[in-house]
C-alpha cells in the first residue's frame, strides 16, 4: 500500500513502464548528522566529491557498517562516532554526506522479554572475553525471561539459564529477533 514498484503509466499513453517511488523507503534513509547521541545506525551510502567519499570509506563508512553516535561537542562542533571498534570524530558537513538507516538497538536491560539477537557488546576486551565464555557474542540469539526492575536479569542461551548483573547486561546491545526459523545458539 502506497509503495508500488513498476507498472504502466496511469494515464495510458504510450504504455511505457514507469518506475514509481516508495516514500517509506526514502523516509527510512537519513543523514548521519541527524542521528542523536546514544543511537545506532547502519551506513547505506556515502555521497560527495570522490576524494572526500574515498576518505570516509577508508575510515570505515562502508555500506552495511554499524555506527554508534557516542558524543557531541558543544555549539555544533564535531561528533564522536564508534565504528569498527574504534572512535573517530567528524564535522557536521562530513556527516551530512553519509546516508544511514536508524537501528532500534537497545541495551539488554531495557529489552522486552522474548527472543533477542546480540548486535554489539559495548565494553573492553575483558568484558567481551567474559561474555564470550558465557556464550554471548555478536549474532548470538538469546531469550530474556524476566522483566524485573531490580536484581539480576535471567536469560536463556543454548537451553541454559544464566543470570547477569545489570551492569554487564547494560553493555549488551540487542534487537528483537523476529526470525522464528532460527534456533537458539
Amino acid at each position: 500500500p502506497g509503495c508500488l514498484s513498476s507498472g504502466t503509466h496511469p494515464l495510458g499513453g504510450n504504455n511505457k513502464k514507469v518506475k514509481r517511488f516508495c516514500p517509506e523507503k526514502i523516509a527510512a534513509m537519513i543523514r548521519l548528522s541527524e542521528i542523536e547521541v546514544g543511537e545506532w545506525a547502519v551506513v547505506k551510502t556515502v555521497e560527495g566529491p570522490p576524494e572526500i567519499r574515498r576518505r570516509l570509506e577508508t575510515l570505515g563508512f562502508l555500506p552495511g557498517t554499524r555506527v554508534f553516535v557516542s558524543r557531541c561537542a558543544p555549539m555544533r562542533g564535531p561528533r564522536a562516532y564508534e565504528i569498527l571498534g574504534y572512535c573517530l570524530s567528524l564535522r557536521e558537513g562530513e556527516a551530512k554526506l553519509i546516508k544511514v538507516e536508524k537501528l532500534n538497538i537497545i541495551p539488554l536491560t531495557m529489552a522486552p522479554s522474548g527472543r533477542l539477537r546480540v548486535v554489539a557488546v559495548r565494553g573492553g576486551v575483558g568484558v567481551k572475553r567474559q561474555l564470550a565464555q558465557l556464550g554471548i557474542s555478536e549474532d548470538t540469539i538469546l531469550s530474556r525471561e524476566d522483566l524485573n526492575r531490580n536484581g539480576p536479569l535471567t536469560i536463556i542461551i543454548q537451553d541454559k539459564k544464566l543470570q547477569l548483573g545489570r551492569g554487564i547486561a547494560a553493555k549488551i546491545m540487542v534487537v528483537k529477533d523476529d526470525d522464528d526459523r532460527k534456533t537458539l545458539n
